[in-house]
């Protein structure tokens, strides 16, 4: 574990690499241990500037649907974004989708090609590498939207987790990885994409990610649909993901969804 060792979360370090210009002002904070980033940003979070919450360790970490997301010690990237936004918050309920486009853009930068699995984790070579989780809420009149992901990095083995997953580490032993520069290059490529989503909305990323598409063409069950013949098409200009039930096309906006194996 000499990577873990060499690689702490170094505030200095990370304010290097992310972007600075007259309309971003950086508020970084970083634990040891917190319960979580998510949380903490949702309770204390600065309005005025664009936040970002990491940690070594969360006590709470969680997924989609308050499922708990391991977060071992030094290992991986607990990471949380927020910025506020004159756009109504119903509006970004794709923007889980966009920030998976963000994250896989910084690690093919590494040679690393991940695919997207609908609507917010990030595949490694059929495995799962990262979740996302978007909240929004309202606070002091200002629309706030909270990013938050979680990214192995380091980890290489964890028996508490019951489906398949991976590591930057396993799937690419001979590469360097710096978290505190991942970390940045990610939140920078959020920002960026967060301006292009305001203007423009998701159509503007709708082919990008059906690219990267890990569902498409695939059999799939939905938490929501007790039919069981699903099969999973594209993501739509909206977000939505379009499937096949019994010959009929359907748009699926939420959900849990898993492939299902012959």
């Amino acid at each position: 574990m000499e990577d873990v060792k060499q690689n702490t979360l170094k505030e200095e370090k990370i304010l290097n690499f992310l972007k600075k210009n007259s309309d971003i002002d950086w508020d970084l904070s970083i634990f040891e241990e917190v319960e979580s980033t998510n949380d903490y940003l949702i309770n204390c979070a600065n309005t005025k500037k664009i936040c970002l919450c990491l940690a070594e360790s969360q006590t709470k970490g969680r997924g989609r649907n308050l499922k708990q997301w391991q977060s071992p010690k030094n290992e991986n990237i607990y990471m949380s974004l927020s910025f506020t936004t004159d756009h109504e918050l119903r509006n970004f309920s794709s923007f889980s989708l966009v920030t998976a486009i963000a994250i896989h853009n910084v690690l093919l930068k590494k040679n690393i090609h991940t695919k997207i699995k609908w609507p917010n984790d990030i595949y490694l070579n059929k495995k799962k590498v990262g979740g996302i989780l978007i909240e929004t809420l309202t606070r002091d009149q200002n629309n706030l939207i909270v990013v938050g992901i979680g990214l192995n990095v380091f980890m290489t083995s964890n028996s508490k987790i019951n489906r398949d997953w991976t590591s930057l580490k396993l799937e690419a032993k001979k590469i360097v990885f710096d978290r505190n520069e991942i970390i940045a290059n990610i939140a920078n490529e959020i920002i960026s994409n967060k301006n292009n989503f305001e203007k423009k909305g998701f159509v503007y990323y709708e082919k990008e990610f059906n690219k990267l598409n890990f569902l498409k063409d695939k059999k799939i069950y939905l938490s929501n649909y007790d039919d069981s013949n699903v099969l999973a098409l594209d993501v739509d200009s909206d977000g939505m993901l379009n499937v096949k039930i019994n010959e009929e096309i359907r748009k699926i906006s939420s959900g849990e969804v898993s492939i299902k194996i012959n």
